[in-house]
């Protein structure tokens, strides 16, 4: 059954929201299997400090499902491209379009503020990452196709234990020659 709009709505983050998100993340990580996500991993939530400075620049969302926060989305930017830094769903909430949702409202943002792409960075083997991204226009990177900022980032999760990681980089169409012509 496809979600509709009654079962759950995306939004910008409130303060009142960042209590519920440690416990979204630490209960989405333990989905992965050991062999990816290392038993510390599984302890470690995004600082609340980091939410709440997401929250006041405007780059946290999140997901309610019949009135409860269910999900969150993270978001950054640099120069012109943005990094989807986060996204959780609750999985008493999964399968229900809620990360799409998410996905889609960061995919908004970029948009909107003008950037060129978004990038994240992601298991490469687990079929609600790299192929659920790969399904909402996201690439695969090569090597030789990384910033050093996603570089950067895929050597720090090798040191932190994990394994099969990849970026992935959706890039948006410019329309300022369109605009141009129309002025």
């Amino acid at each position: 059954m496809a979600p509709t709009a009654a079962t759950h709505r995306v939004r910008l983050a409130v303060a009142d929201d960042l209590a519920y998100l440690a416990e979204i993340e630490l209960a989405a990580a333990a989905l992965f299997p050991d062999a990816d996500l290392p038993a510390l991993l599984r302890l470690v939530s995004t600082p609340e400090s980091a939410l709440a400075a997401a929250q006041r620049e405007r780059r946290l969302w999140v997901a309610e499902h019949h009135g409860e926060v269910a999900g969150f989305a993270l978001a950054s930017s640099k120069g012109e491209c943005g990094y989807l830094d986060e996204m959780d769903v609750h999985p008493d909430h999964g399968r229900r379009g809620i990360g799409r949702s998410l996905v889609g409202a960061v995919q908004g943002w970029a948009r909107a503020g003008g950037l060129r792409s978004l990038n994240l960075t992601t298991f490469a083997h687990l079929p609600w990452n790299a192929p659920f991204y790969a399904s909402m226009g996201f690439r695969q990177l090569r090597n030789d196709e990384l910033c050093p900022l996603l570089a950067d980032a895929l050597a720090a999760q090798r040191a932190a234990g994990l394994r099969q990681r990849v970026a992935m980089r959706q890039v948006f169409e410019r329309h300022d020659s369109i605009v141009a012509i129309l002025v």
